[in-house]
């Protein structure tokens, strides 16, 4: 059987979207399709290929860099031809325009992006008109747009101007197997230094940048602090560490909260958590609430991106509006104070984790897009 070869390209990539494509690679069906891999050199790539992958290395940054960037789309453009590629799968916004210019300049006959996260979030005014008028010229020559969520897809249809039929939403998904067990936690309380059977523990896992709103669950803490005996954990780097701790000590938080950088052992940390708490201003599709529901912790998050579409409120977790502490801290305290709504929540989110987020469920459908895509320009009967 004829293989057809796929390479994925991605940015400098640490947590959902590293995890989304590790995914890919080990439950893309072997047999139908050909994997490579082109990302920057580093930690990343090295994993990869630990884990038998071919890896190609391109200078990809995060930023635009009109030199630099078409140094790597000459580079890319040759990759694709010399490998002889039938589909070229870009992740996320600087990736899609890298890759999808050259795709187009070396002739590969399919290409798709997922969108990972609003392409014009969080960028200045320059990038993001940049950006509006490229995408509008690459959406024409790009096959399949992947959304991790349905409300990033009617973002992209209404701000892109994406025909609706070219825009799919497949869900990130986890494996469930994968999870730790409640025995656990003494286990990953001892390697954070932490006494266990203190106190409840209540953390959550971001990169700490404005998007992620840590800031808000700093005021949050401060506020339950003086009713609850509860200790707080911030799991992740990120530009903004220095001035979040700054402002953990000006709460007078310093003993009650615990910065611990990033972690390679995040699933088992969570299941060391009384409730685990996304406090983000915006949102894809976040793998960490995937991991907590998954390790039956009980979730309060904001109202933003696709969470909604993870949580139902009240069922599942508990959803605020994002940028309010105070509401925070409510739906905390109340699960700190309702043992069994935090266990009935923690369960329920469990089950729909296993009835709707698998990384079997997620590769499957990619599978499926890849074979219409195939089928349509005819190197498929």
């Amino acid at each position: 059987m004829k293989k057809f070869r796929v390479l994925h390209l991605i940015r400098p990539a640490a947590g959902g979207m590293k995890r989304h494509l590790l995914s890919l690679l080990g439950r893309l069906d072997q047999d139908f399709f050909e994997i490579i891999v082109c990302c920057p050199g580093g930690p990343l790539a090295e994993e990869i290929r630990r884990s038998g992958w071919r890896v190609f290395t391109l200078p990809l940054k995060g930023e635009l860099s009109f030199a630099h960037d078409l140094i790597t789309i000459c580079r890319l453009a040759g990759i694709l031809q010399n490998e002889r590629i039938t589909i070229l799968h870009a992740h996320s916004a600087k990736a899609g325009l890298v890759g999808r210019l050259a795709a187009y300049l070396s002739r590969t006959p399919l290409i798709f992006l997922t969108a990972h996260n609003s392409i014009l979030d969080n960028r200045p005014a320059w990038e993001r008109f940049i950006f509006s008028a490229v995408e509008r010229s690459l959406n024409r020559v790009t096959d399949r747009v992947i959304a991790v969520s349905e409300a990033l897809r009617r973002e992209l249809i209404r701000k892109e101007g994406l025909p609706a039929d070219k825009v799919t939403t497949i869900y990130n998904g986890i494996d469930p197997g994968c999870v730790p067990s409640p025995g656990e936690r003494r286990k990953a309380l001892c390697r954070l230094g932490l006494p266990f059977g203190k106190g409840k523990l209540v953390g959550t896992v971001a990169r700490l940048a404005p998007q992620k709103g840590v800031t808000y669950f700093l005021r949050a803490a401060a506020m339950l602090v003086k009713d609850y005996p509860v200790n707080f954990l911030i799991v992740g780097d990120g530009p903004l560490r220095r001035q979040l701790q700054k402002e953990a000590a000006s709460l007078g938080l310093e003993n009650r909260v615990l910065f611990t950088g990033e972690r390679d052992d995040v699933p088992v940390i969570l299941a060391a958590l009384d409730v685990f708490v996304l406090p983000s201003l915006t949102e894809g599709f976040p793998f960490t609430i995937l991991e907590a529901l998954a390790a039956a912790r009980p979730v309060v998050a904001t109202r933003v991106g696709g969470v909604p579409e993870i949580i139902t409120d009240n069922l599942t977790g508990l959803l605020v509006e994002p940028g309010d502490p105070a509401a925070l801290a409510l739906a905390i305290a109340r699960l700190l104070g309702d043992r069994e709504k935090a266990l009935s929540l923690g369960r329920l989110g469990q089950e729909r984790i296993r009835e709707k987020f698998t990384d079997r469920q997620m590769v499957q459908r990619v599978e499926e897009e890849y074979r219409r895509a195939l089928i349509a320009k005819g190197l498929l009967y």
